[in-house]
């Protein structure tokens, strides 16, 4: 066994950081991430630093914000050249590989060339393809394709474990496992959607009536949106929506358990470091918005749960963290220096003793909008022109219904704010 930990990065898409049951949220069955956070570390404000997939999965692979790669499109793919953290791992020794939903450099229902591969050695998944019962379909690194008979997050977790039992014939191993669970359309299997049938999900605070059904590209949606399955479940329905999400996630939470058993069906629980988190939220009505995107709380707050060999057990961590800080993490993990062209910090040092911080900001952003949080406080900026449009204290307004922007009792934290996040944005704009 390898004196250096195992890495399995496992993450959702499309799941806000609430949809937990170690978040407070009682509505929600997650019994086995609420058990891995009793086994490692919880934390409670992490961020996705470009809400959307893949803008998160540029930072994830690269280590630098959306502004600095020209990736806060879907379909983007990072500039020729960059150190990516595949690259970082296969250079310290680990197998990499990557298995479940890509979308980098395209979309669709198709093969990731090796040229986009960002330096995985092993791969097997697809582009982007918004259906969990049908034309489930996997391809290799040969480009050969691989159907399956049953829903798109089961599969995923079968390839993972196949993969995950070869890897560890050589280890140390890092394996990445998209799941594109819980992104709409909203098909969760039978027993999960059994599970949530008939039940009051509650709202959030901030929750607006709104009509939660979305079309997909890929596939296409069936023309008129009458016709389509999906919409005739949830359409202009917020509560089913709910109710379906939720299924969805249990139905992942399932599969995570799974994983964890894998491993210990190994003998690989003790020298595997488990990270659980997803690319962006969902906002599902929070101030009468749908999807994400957007600078809200719903939107770019991201579950994260972490899990390591020796590290903490049943802890709770409020300090900030967001998407640049896994590269940073992963490459610490595997015993190696900090990446030069890596924006973020490692956290595993407060595995080994929570009570530490990072005592910095973070950053998120889109085309249209940055925001930065520190400490309580949060500002969210309009980039053209440079004009703030919200201030929240999120210690007291959990929910950002009381925008104190302007608000001369916090003049000095917006001005502070407000520096920090135009000195940060005229560094990392392209």
């Amino acid at each position: 066994m390898s004196d250096r930990p195992n890495i399995l990065f496992l993450f959702a898409d499309q799941m806000h950081a609430f949809a937990m049951g170690c978040m407070g949220t009682e509505d929600i069955h997650t019994p086995n991430l609420d058990k891995l956070a009793r086994e490692g570390v919880l934390f409670r404000n992490c961020y996705s630093n470009a809400p959307v997939c893949t803008p998160f999965r540029a930072t994830l692979i690269s280590g630098q914000y959306g502004s600095q790669t020209d990736t806060l499109r879907n379909g983007r793919y990072i500039p020729e050249g960059t150190r990516t953290l595949a690259g970082a791992l296969n250079d310290a020794g680990y197998r990499t590989g990557w298995v479940g939903k890509w979308h980098l450099g395209a979309t669709g229902n198709v093969w990731i060339p090796p040229e986009l591969r960002a330096d995985f050695t092993e791969f097997i998944g697809y582009q982007c393809y918004n259906d969990f019962l049908h034309s489930v379909k996997f391809y290799d690194e040969a480009g050969d394709e691989h159907w399956y008979g049953h829903h798109r997050t089961d599969v995923t977790s079968d390839i993972a474990i196949e993969r995950m039992e070869k890897m560890a014939e050589n280890a140390p191993f890092a394996l990445f496992v998209s799941y594109q669970n819980p992104h709409y359309p909203e098909q969760p299997g039978y027993e999960y959607d059994e599970m949530y049938r008939g039940v009051t999900i509650a709202r959030r605070p901030n929750c607006e009536e709104v009509d939660p059904y979305t079309r997909t590209h890929s596939p296409p949606s069936p023309k008129p949106q009458g016709n389509d399955p999906i919409y005739q479940r949830y359409g202009n329905d917020l509560d089913e929506y709910l109710r379906a999400y939720y299924a969805m996630v249990t139905q992942l939470d399932a599969n995570v358990g799974r994983m964890m058993d894998a491993l210990d069906r190994m003998g690989l629980r003790n020298n595997t470091v488990v990270m659980f988190t997803s690319d962006h939220g969902d906002l599902q009505g929070s101030h009468g918005e749908t999807n994400k995107g957007k600078a809200w709380e719903e939107s770019s707050r991201i579950p994260l749960i972490v899990r390591a060999p020796g590290g903490a057990a049943g802890a709770v961590v409020d300090d900030l963290v967001s998407g640049v800080d896994f590269f940073a993490t992963c490459v610490d993990y595997a015993g190696q220096p900090p990446e030069p062209s890596v924006e973020g910090d490692s956290f595993a040092p407060l595995m080994s003793d929570p009570s530490q911080s990072l005592e910095r900001p973070v950053f998120s952003e889109m085309q249209p909008w940055c925001m930065v949080r520190e400490g309580a406080f949060k500002l969210v900026v309009e980039k053209e022109g440079f004009e703030a449009t919200h201030l929240f204290d999120l210690e007291n307004d959990p929910y950002e219904m009381n925008n104190l922007l302007n608000d001369p009792t916090n003049a000095e934290k917006q001005a502070h704010l407000y520096d920090v996040l135009q000195n940060w944005y005229r560094r990392v704009k392209r």
